[in-house]
């Protein structure tokens, strides 16, 4: 079936893990693969399509299995697990989670909520591509391996987990930096910490220590 988003679609591909060596070669395995889970998304979910920042999530799956399989665990990310949820209504999903992350935010964190509040830097700044790729567009693959393994057993809920834990583990250069220099750190140097996978693992063994309470969210849902 044709896509109205093919060209979007292709676009993506080339720039989704482009030194990996699954994904390097125009044309190659990976990208067909790729380009062909994008585009049937986009033709099963009319209301959502394809949206930048699935080819991401897609890579991931194929890296572990085959690729009808990664699609059929796509669909399930997207429908069972929510996370088309975060994108209809124009993202009224995702300014909920960003609603409900600074509040968390407020009660676990208090201090480094105050100075953000003092920075003017607000969620959507720096954790958009958390909730909408799963942590896949910029964390390194060993650490985003560990997220999604326990999002699928845990459920969505698990991003606020490990942003939580980010912030957590991050809060002293964080209370030191400006806006522009806290929007840096969020951009380049907190990806680079976790490229050892030491230091990924410890990370995940930190967000599931956190303790997020699904009534807590309820509280703090906006909707």
């Amino acid at each position: 079936m044709e896509s109205s988003q093919e060209s979007v679609i292709s676009r993506d591909i080339h720039r989704t893990f482009p030194a990996h060596e699954y994904f390097k070669d125009t044309g190659g395995d990976g990208q067909d693969s790729l380009y062909k889970i994008c585009k049937a998304y986009s033709v099963y979910d009319e209301e959502i399509g394809y949206c930048q920042g699935h080819s991401f999530l897609a890579a991931v799956l194929l890296l572990h299995m085959p690729e009808e399989q990664a699609f059929c665990v796509l669909v399930k990310i997207m429908y069972d697990y929510g996370l088309r949820e975060l994108y209809k209504n124009n993202l009224e999903g995702l300014r909920t989670k960003f609603y409900q992350l600074e509040k968390l935010t407020q009660e676990q964190l208090p201090d480094l909520y105050n100075h953000f509040v003092e920075q003017n830097l607000e969620a959507h700044m720096y954790a958009s591509q958390w909730f909408l790729t799963l942590f896949t567009a910029k964390f390194p693959l060993c650490m985003v391996f560990h997220i999604i393994d326990l999002l699928l057993c845990e459920g969505l809920n698990v991003i606020f987990n490990v942003a939580l834990a980010l912030l957590k583990t991050s809060k002293e250069d964080l209370l030191q930096a400006d806006f522009e220099g806290a929007l840096k750190f969020f951009r380049v140097q907190l990806p680079k910490r976790y490229r050892a996978e030491e230091n990924a693992r410890r990370l995940m063994e930190q967000a599931c220590n956190v303790k997020v309470k699904l009534i807590i969210l309820d509280i703090f849902d906006i909707k």
